[in-house]
Parts: C-alpha cells; structure tokens; sequence
C-alpha cells in the first residue's frame, strides 16, 4: 500500500470498494479494487481470485488494463488502467440531454471497439456475463477510446456451456440466464444488443418496475420500440434485432458482427490507429 495514494473514492460494493490512487511506481493515476475477503464465503474467495488470474490473461487495447494485485489477511487488492472520461453510461446521459439522439457514426464506432474486446475474449473462450453501461469505460484524449472492465463475473468456458451463477445486470440478462441456464458465449452477444439498443434510445432495455416484470419482458422478448430508431440505417436496426434473438443459437458471433459491412469500417480504422502507435504487436 506504500506505492499508492488514494484520491477517492469511485464506487462501492457489496464486497469492496473501486477507489482512484496515484501510482508512485507507474507514476499516474490508476484504479484499485479492494476485495473484502474477511466478510466472504470460501467460494466467493475462490471467485475473486479467478477475476485476477482472468484478468492477468487479457491484453486488448479495448479492455481495461491490469496493473498488479497483492493481498493481506482481509483484502485483495487489484490495481487496473483508469479510464479517465469514465462510464457510458455518463456519456449517454449528457448527450441525451444536449441532444434527441447520438450519431449513428459514434454509435457504430463505440459499439464496434465493443465487439472487438467481445470477439478478443471468446477467442479465450472467455465469457465476461455482466456486459453493461457501467461496466464500458471510455478513455484517450477526446474519450474516444472504449474499454471494457470490471470481469468480476467473468467464467472461463471449459465446453460450449457452463453451469453457474449467473450474476449480471437485470435488464442486460439474456433469456437463457432469465431462466436459469448455462451460460454460454452468445448471452454476451445479447448483452452488446442491450447496449446497442442504449446507444440508440439512450434507454436501458426491457427495463420494468419490478424485477420480475424485468424478466417477463426479456423472455417474451417485449423490446420496445423508439422514436430515435428512425435516425439510423435500416440495416443498424436489422443488427439489433439480430443480437436480441431470443435464441441464442441463432445470434451472430462476434467474429460475423465484425465483418457486417457497417461495422468493418470502423474495426479497420481503429486497427489502423492501434497499429500506427507501434503498440500492435500484442493485439
């Protein structure tokens, strides 16, 4: 703890705490998250240490990075990139009260860098399961840099399904996870639908009074329709309907979302941009 400053305080949880410190070793601000062990059963121990060996695995310029983790006797400590312009859903919020809609050049460029830590992980036959605005951070110069981060609920696939708990966003629940079926691949391709879907409509989808209406709608697949859908390409919403089929056998993987010809574009630019900075090499 002596090469760490705490700054504040970002969030808080049922287990821990996400504060900004400034990093004496690397000489910048980053983020620490400290896991309460003392208060934990042995499986969610167990659990927290699967989010460091998971996150020592990852190296994508779209996912949060992994500085170092260490721990005491009541704590884990995981210290991580900080992306500095913060949340998406920060970000929808203040562009839906400056505007009625978000271009569909920015939706497609946020929703493509998505895609790619998506496509990037499940070639590790790694499933993230709690995909959400909260948990896409965005960082660069003009916050053009997308991020995915917090891999708490994240599982390593061992075969093509796995059983477990299913801890996610209730909103940004997959049908399967609803009704309490394995996890697999494509409910992270549901997830991105969601947030598609938020980039559009600047709302949170299936989003009911209750959390068992929640699930009713998600299952019965109640997506309502927007306004704002009619500012974008007929092709766009054609994707979305795509990665919110309520079979999961039927949706694209992230591989295919990446070479739909509205999307190409932007993963070959932003490739383009990674390459030319000489930090390729490890993509």
């Amino acid at each position: 703890m002596d090469s760490y400053n705490i700054v504040g305080v970002l969030g808080r949880g049922a287990f821990g705490v996400v504060e900004l410190v400034r990093d004496f070793n690397l000489k910048k601000l980053a983020v620490m998250k400290t896991i309460h062990i003392k208060s934990m059963s042995t499986e969610n121990v167990k659990e927290a240490i699967k989010e460091i060996q998971i996150l020592q695995m990852l190296n994508h310029p779209n996912i949060i990075k992994y500085y170092n983790s260490f721990q005491n006797k009541q704590s884990f400590h995981i210290i991580m990139e900080y992306a500095i312009h913060g949340t998406l859903e920060n970000f929808v919020n203040k562009c839906s009260q400056t505007s009625n809609y978000i271009a569909q050049n920015c939706v497609l460029n946020i929703f493509s860098q998505l895609t790619m830590a998506v496509d990037y992980i499940h070639k590790m036959r790694i499933i993230h399961s709690d995909i959400n605005p909260m948990n896409i951070l965005l960082t660069g110069s003009q916050g053009t840099i997308v991020k995915l981060g917090d891999f708490g609920s994240s599982r390593i696939l061992t075969s093509d399904k796995i059983v477990g708990e299913n801890w996610c966003t209730p909103c940004y629940m997959s049908p399967e996870q609803c009704c309490g079926k394995p996890l697999r691949l494509k409910s992270d391709i549901w997830q991105i639908g969601c947030v598609l879907y938020y980039l559009i409509t600047s709302k949170h989808p299936f989003y009911a009074e209750s959390l068992a209406d929640t699930i009713s709608s998600i299952v019965e697949g109640v997506l309502s329709l927007s306004d704002k859908m009619t500012f974008y390409d007929s092709d766009v919403i054609r994707l979305l309907h795509e990665l919110l089929n309520r079979d999961p056998t039927v949706r694209p993987n992230a591989s295919a979302i990446l070479s739909n010809p509205y999307i190409l574009p932007y993963v070959l630019n932003s490739n383009c941009r990674w390459f030319k900075s000489g930090r390729g090499k490890n993509y």
